[in-house]
């Protein structure tokens, strides 16, 4: 099994190497705890190494997200890789979801990119009732197998609970679940940020959480560190 590396050279470690190609891997937390950034690793990764690469924002447009990448030091300048990045309207793909499927299966037959990021989720999931988040997840993941893409997916979590998505559907669609939270033991303290492997089928992962920053160049993973 091909691994593919984060970009993140401590969550590769955690993952056992990196995460499996072909593999739907959906990313939790709250807003502020890099969601977006360890996306944006990801795909800079692949496009780096000359990889077709794909962003689909359901929120922020192509210019905000490439601001946010070159912040971190991300260029996406033309290279070895090639990038594309689209903004959907969430309210037109719920609209005429069955088309969309369609033109969706079109684009990404047409792109065939190997990594694709998803940012974020959550804004299309919340115009769905439950059986429509089911669908539209089990289809979405069902095209981007279709084609052995290997996708990122972003999304929020529950309020009450940081290691479950926000409506409790999108891990029983996911090959893999990364979660992303604000960790301190009362509010007095110092917030840290911690990341855990939550699943990843079929494969041997780390399964203690660790700290992490937020730095100039991007995400920085403490594997030797742990939370206190």
């Amino acid at each position: 099994m091909r691994l593919l590396s984060t970009g993140i050279r401590g969550l590769d470690a955690m993952l056992g190497g990196g995460i499996p190609e072909g593999y739907f891997v959906s990313v939790i937390g709250f807003f502020g705890t890099g969601k977006t950034t360890l996306g944006l690793h990801f795909i800079n990764e692949g496009f780096s190494e000359g990889d077709s690469c794909l962003i689909i924002s359901f929120d922020e447009d192509e210019e905000s997200i490439l601001a946010t990448a070159e912040n971190y030091g991300m260029d996406f300048s033309p290279g070895n890789g090639s990038i594309q990045v689209i903004k959907l309207d969430p309210l037109e793909v719920k609209k005429r979801f069955e088309s969309f499927e369609n033109e969706l299966r079109h684009m990404f037959e047409k792109i065939m990119p190997a990594r694709i990021l998803v940012d974020s989720i959550t804004v299309l999931e919340t115009l769905f009732d439950d059986a429509g988040r089911y669908s539209f997840l089990s289809k979405l993941r069902g095209l981007l197998k279709s084609i052995n893409a290997t996708a990122v997916v972003t999304s929020e979590c529950d309020k009450d609970n940081p290691l479950r998505s926000k409506f409790g559907i999108l891990e029983y669609v996911s090959d893999g679940m990364i979660s992303m939270r604000i960790y301190r033991e009362n509010e007095l303290e110092e917030a840290t940020l911690a990341i855990e492997v939550l699943k990843m089928r079929r494969r041997a992962h780390m399964r203690i959480p660790r700290p992490y920053a937020i730095t100039s160049s991007g995400i920085e993973v403490f594997l030797e560190s742990e939370l206190i």
